[in-house]
């Protein structure tokens, strides 16, 4: 598929609303709400047959009404519409359409004839769908979709990129990083892929220069060996990308099957696939981007050795703990580190020959915490560190984050953080100060084995 087409659907100058609402808060009414929000600058081309005005923008009662052939246009009406409209906007010259509606080859025998006759009708005309939610392009502010997930107002542009089979998926991946805040670059749903498919999106995003890390959440793969294809391309290109595989469980194939049209097939053949295509496999849903951010990072222990910085010994017991199980080993500081850490000192009850490193509560400040996180990153003995905050860092943010925050720009060596207790605001302001930092301590694990695999 041309590139061209990829990158009119993430960037159009001109977008069509096809059966747009001018109801804001319904399904149908929602794109044209959300590109005025996010601050989309093309045009916008709502076709309703009522006409008049949506929230001050012309609304035209035919697609033959259009002032010309729009880059992209979404299509939100029933089947029988649908096909219809396809056909009309393939003969004026649009490049691209996307088919929010469902009821197409996800619902059995007739739904598969109903989107044949979609795609025929839409001929030279590329679709992307039917049963997708839609994409996003943050970067560029373009959200051609109806997702309510686009009500939040903290969604961070970033570095990854994401490619979810299912709409609702992508939703809740939008929703879950901007409360985590970790940046998001261009997002896509494939839907029942009755033509652009993962990989077309993939092959797109592998180029583009703002997408450092990829994630997908996969149903199935109509393509097998072109997405081996990809993959290589993509580590060619410095490209990871991180795969969410549903359909382990019989239950969770004859789920995927109802939901896209999708063979899931034998999970054991994907997980084969996963490892030959050098691709890191998410076991956990909150994994997919948990681990992505942490790759985002580009930095690789050279080694298994980890420095874990706590105020509370029992989380600190917990993060070594799950390092141990996945492989990685917290030697005690060497003389030098100790001296270093116990220098910073002068309360009683410090002592610096065991890892973790327990700096108790007493007397601790930002600037203590802080040179004990850079004590750390600069001994030979560890190949990544791990502090962790601490139920004390609720009620002071600025004792650990601040630290951290100027600690990682300095280092090559991975840093990531564990927030033991719930403090949302705390997880959002290091994540978007581009800091792994995670709730649950088999995250850190599990990041750091992705990133020493890589």
């Amino acid at each position: 598929m041309s590139k061209d087409i990829i990158e009119n659907l993430f960037r159009p100058r001109s977008v069509a609303i096809i059966g747009a609402s001018a109801n804001p808060d319904k399904t149908a009414g929602r794109p044209l709400r959300f590109l005025k929000k996010h601050g989309f600058g093309g045009d916008i081309w709502p076709v309703n047959p009522r006409g008049g005005t949506i929230d001050g923008i012309r609304c035209f009662q035919a697609i033959d009404d259009l002032p010309g052939a729009p880059d992209a246009a979404m299509i939100l009406l029933g089947p029988s519409g649908t096909i219809e409209a396809a056909r009309k906007l393939s003969n004026i010259g649009t490049k691209v359409g996307i088919v929010l509606g469902g009821g197409y080859g996800e619902t059995g025998p007739e739904g598969v004839h109903r989107q044949s006759m979609l795609l025929e009708a839409a001929g030279p005309m590329r679709l992307l769908g039917p049963n997708t939610i839609g994409l996003l392009n943050l970067q560029d502010r373009i959200t051609l979709s109806a997702s309510g997930a686009l009500d939040t107002e903290k969604i961070t542009p970033g570095k990854i990129g994401i490619i979810s089979q299912s709409g609702g998926i992508l939703g809740s991946l939008l929703s879950r990083a901007a409360a985590k805040g970790i940046g998001l670059s261009h997002l896509a749903a494939t839907g029942n892929e009755g033509d652009v498919d993962v990989c077309d999106i993939l092959e797109w995003m592998i180029e583009e220069a703002e997408t450092s890390v990829i994630a997908l959440y996969l149903e199935t793969l109509r393509n097998v060996k072109r997405f081996k294809s990809m993959s290589s391309k993509a580590r060619r290109s410095g490209k990871r990308l991180v795969v969410y595989k549903v359909g382990i469980s019989e239950a969770g194939a004859a789920a995927s099957a109802s939901h896209t049209g999708a063979m899931a097939g034998n999970d054991r053949l994907y997980d084969a696939l996963f490892r030959q295509a050098g691709v890191t496999r998410a076991n956990r849903f909150d994994d997919l981007l948990d681990i992505s951010i942490a790759l985002g990072t580009n930095k690789k222990p050279k080694g298994r050795h980890v420095g874990i910085l706590t105020s509370t010994g029992g989380a600190g017991g917990l993060v070594a703990d799950q390092c141990g199980i996945t492989g990685f080993t917290t030697p005690a500081p060497s003389g030098i580190t100790a001296q270093r850490l116990s220098s910073l000192f002068s309360h009683v009850g410090f002592t610096a020959d065991r890892n973790p490193i327990d700096l108790t509560l007493a007397g601790l400040t930002p600037e203590i915490v802080g040179g004990s996180i850079t004590a750390l990153l600069e001994a030979n003995e560890y190949d990544a560190v791990i502090p962790i905050v601490g139920s004390s860092g609720v009620g002071r943010p600025d004792l650990v984050a601040d630290p951290v925050i100027e600690a990682v720009k300095k280092t090559e060596k991975p840093l990531i953080v564990y927030c033991s207790p719930d403090a949302p605001a705390i997880l959002h302001r290091l994540n978007s100060a581009g800091v792994p930092t995670y709730s649950a301590p088999e995250t850190c694990a599990e990041a750091l084995q992705a990133l020493i695999k890589t």
